[in-house]
């Protein structure tokens, strides 16, 4: 199977070549030079079938990674937090935010790393900070220190 999208200036040719023989998948990217359409395209498959345990109520659920809308340190706990859900994490933030530096996660704060796929909008706010609207109409704070890095990485 073929396809073709244009995106911009950029041509993308994806060629999917199904083979019963073969016993595992391989994905290659062949490019010019590497852009930051083809790294989000990169950190979207390798977030394939991630997960994360997280608490809820004495019970362990793994959670798909892409799911996850942002993790938050409260009071020396990790929570973080789907659509409409919210689980407790044992791993430290710092631990989270190194697991995750390749996908689309980055820290907004010094409490809280967010999902930049879930976010909808970034809004300037005072002291020269940013609010970012998520997908599910939450609100989070980008401090400062953060700003410039988020708009990069957004592409904005």
């Amino acid at each position: 199977m073929k396809l073709q999208q244009r995106k911009g200036e950029i041509f993308l040719k994806v060629t999917i070549i199904e083979d019963p023989n073969i016993n595992e998948t391989e994905i290659s990217i062949v490019c010019s030079k590497m852009t930051s359409e083809i790294h989000d395209i990169v950190s979207k498959i390798s977030a394939v079938g991630l997960t994360l345990a997280g608490e809820k109520e004495g019970e362990t659920f793994l959670i798909p990674i892409k799911e996850i809308f942002y993790f938050e340190s409260v009071d020396g706990n990790i929570f973080f937090y789907t659509e409409n859900e919210t689980y407790e994490s044992t791993a430290k933030l710092y631990k989270i935010e190194e697991n995750l530096k390749n996908l689309q996660f980055a820290r907004i704060s010094k409490t809280v790393i967010a999902n930049l796929d879930k976010m909808l909008s970034i809004k300037k706010a005072e002291n020269s900070r940013l609010v970012a609207t998520l997908v599910n109409k939450e609100k989070l704070v980008v401090s400062r220190q953060y700003v410039s890095e988020i708009k990069k990485k957004l592409g904005v």
